[in-house]
């Protein structure tokens, strides 16, 4: 089994340039007040492109179907109690302010902006199809002075506390749809996402990315950075990465590689994350030196966009961690938009209106993983909220780590700087109130006898924790290398063959690209004949009185392959009975010689 600190060094050449307390449950309705007989309050609210109203008004009322109380309010009923026109950016937000229940925020509360960004000034729009977002006095990443622009934001109307302290207080995103047809698309995408069946593709979280090219550096801060970063996600998690680098073995055929991103895609995900550069309408290239001269092939334009196929409403959240892909003012549109609107494409996208710096790129995108696969963050907004707040406050045990890493390359208040800016370059579009899919089934996964630590040739005592009764438990078991090893054999190939004029060459250098990207994503190392074995129960007091009943399923057999001694990871995948819902979890394995 060969080391290969990749998926890391994968993730990490790549993510380069691209709390407050926790709101109550989003989809709970507020307690109603028995002694004064009050209308709950609002806790989602619709505001709409006059033209749009019909749609927010489907929208609103899905959203109470689900459980919350809702409101739709039309860009032009704002204009009428304030004798203006046409209402700006400050009208707005008093409006969302006094929705939301005065400087004592309703907690949960949310707003979905159903209206596409002016490509002029917030001042002149179209309040039949627009609504106007900030353009606030920070300035972008881009490394070139004279071409910094100036950020423009939706973040303006979540910091509804007035300390100007840019911090989020609420969940806002967007739907830029300037049509009904693209509207109803939109939410026709959210109801199919919340209504599709638990299955595999709640494990998976796929990366994929271009190079950094910042220099050795940098490029070498941030292998360090992602080689710890992938090794921390939760290890129940399917980890999956596609790189371009030819000389990396996550890498995949330069002149496939953009169907391959599809293809990955079209899998289903959790989390569908790309990390590196970007522009308004595409991602970076993959490079292949040839004679000294790079030769370029695409990995992801606007035009590959209508080849997503995501079936069965397994859509992914889209994380483009890169620059400009979220520009939503262009006049030509974006990455971002054009994703919102394809019909079996990623249900949200979370992405930077303009140039955006691979430091705060890191930790953004770090937290907002965090809040998907750890803290089960109950819609989109709180985590995405959530992740935003943790660029300030700073509230990861591993961030004052990360920060001595950076410290010799950036100062402190250019850090604090660039972390301030990215709380208004990153938007969301998409619904804030998208209740996030999670397994259905709590599952925890232990060693019986002989605890963590096996001989080669022991039989495996496995017990499977859930927090309910679920009849028969339907489970895999299995052992994976860890992420930053290689589980299957690499080959050598010939890599100016890839661009060269044989075919036969060609064909043949590209095919073991192709198995050697396969080999590198499969970790499994060995399956578990394992046998159920009897189920019971057990039932612990809490500090405050209560009970908490535990349902064990136990597990005996013998690996059906051998282990060397080394460090592994013993996983499971289990549905219930009825095949209806799932859950995943793992434990660390050590095998002693």
């Amino acid at each position: 089994m060969k080391k290969f600190p990749l998926i890391a060094a994968a993730l990490a050449a790549v993510c380069f340039f691209v709390a407050a307390p926790q709101p109550a449950a989003q989809d709970a309705k507020p307690a109603k007040d028995t002694t004064t007989e009050k209308a709950p309050a609002v806790d989602y609210l619709v505001i709409c492109a006059d033209a749009l109203k019909p749609v927010a008004e489907e929208w609103a009322k899905y959203r109470a179907d689900t459980g919350r109380v809702t409101r739709v309010m039309p860009v032009s009923s704002i204009a009428r109690p304030k004798d203006v026109d046409l209402p700006g950016l400050t009208e707005i937000k008093d409006a969302i302010l006094e929705a939301a229940g005065g400087e004592n925020i309703t907690p949960g509360f949310q707003v979905l902006l159903l209206g596409d960004c002016p490509n002029n000034s917030a001042t002149d729009y179209d309040a039949k199809t627009e609504i106007p977002w900030m353009l606030t006095r920070q300035m972008d990443s881009n490394p070139t002075v004279s071409r910094r622009e100036r950020v423009p934001t939706d973040n303006f109307y979540a910091d509804l506390v007035q300390d100007d302290d840019g911090l989020p207080d609420i969940a806002v995103g967007r739907i830029p749809a300037r049509t009904v047809e693209e509207a109803r698309l939109a939410l026709a995408k959210v109801k199919a996402y919340e209504a599709a069946k638990q299955g595999e593709w709640l494990r998976n979280l796929t990366f994929f990315a271009g190079e950094g090219h910042f220099g050795a550096v940098i490029d070498g801060m941030l292998e360090k950075l992602f080689i710890q970063f992938a090794e921390s996600l939760s290890q129940a998690h399917n980890v999956r990465m596609t790189y371009a680098n030819i000389n990396s073995p996550y890498a995949y055929v330069p002149t496939q590689f953009s169907d391959k991103v599809i293809e990955e895609a079209n899998s289903g995900a959790l989390l569908l994350c790309y990390l590196g550069h970007g522009a308004h309408d595409r991602l970076d290239d993959m490079y292949v030196e040839v004679d000294g001269k790079n030769k370029r092939y695409p990995i992801l334009t606007a035009d590959d966009v209508s080849k997503f196929n995501i079936q069965g409403g397994k859509l992914p959240v889209m994380m483009i961690i890169a620059c400009e892909t979220g520009h939503l003012d262009h006049p030509q549109g974006c990455l971002a938009e054009k994703i919102c609107f394809t019909e079996k494409a990623p249900v949200a996208i979370i992405a930077s209106s303009r140039d955006s710096h691979p430091y705060s790129n890191t930790l953004l995108e770090k937290a907002m993983v965090h809040e998907l696969t750890d803290n089960y963050a109950p819609t989109l907004g709180e985590a995405f909220m959530n992740a935003k707040r943790e660029l300030i406050l700073a509230q990861d045990p591993d961030r004052k780590r990360l920060d001595m890493m950076a410290m010799f390359i950036i100062p402190e208040k250019e850090r604090k700087e660039l972390n301030q800016s990215h709380q208004s370059l990153y938007n969301l579009t998409g619904d804030p109130g998208l209740r996030m899919q999670y397994p259905k089934l709590k599952l925890s996964l232990r060693l019986g006898a002989g605890g963590d630590t096996i001989k080669p040739d022991s039989e495996l005592s496995v017990i499977v924790d859930s927090s309910e009764d679920v009849g028969e438990l339907d489970a895999e078991i299995w052992v994976e290398c860890t992420r930053a090893s290689l589980a299957h054999k690499i080959e050598d190939f010939d890599k100016a063959a890839l661009t060269g004029a044989d075919e036969e060459k060609r064909a043949a250098a590209e095919k073991i690209v192709a198995t050697n990207h396969a080999n590198s994503n499969n970790k499994h190392l060995a399956a578990l004949k394992a046998k159920a074995d009897g189920k019971a129960s057990t039932e612990t007091t809490n500090e405050d009185g209560t009970t908490t009943k535990t349902w064990q399923y136990f597990f005996k057999g013998k690996l059906d392959s051998p282990l060397e001694p080394g460090d592994y990871i013993l996983k499971v995948f289990a549905r219930d009975s009825k095949g209806e819902r799932c859950g995943f979890a793992a434990v660390k394995l050590n095998v002693s010689k």
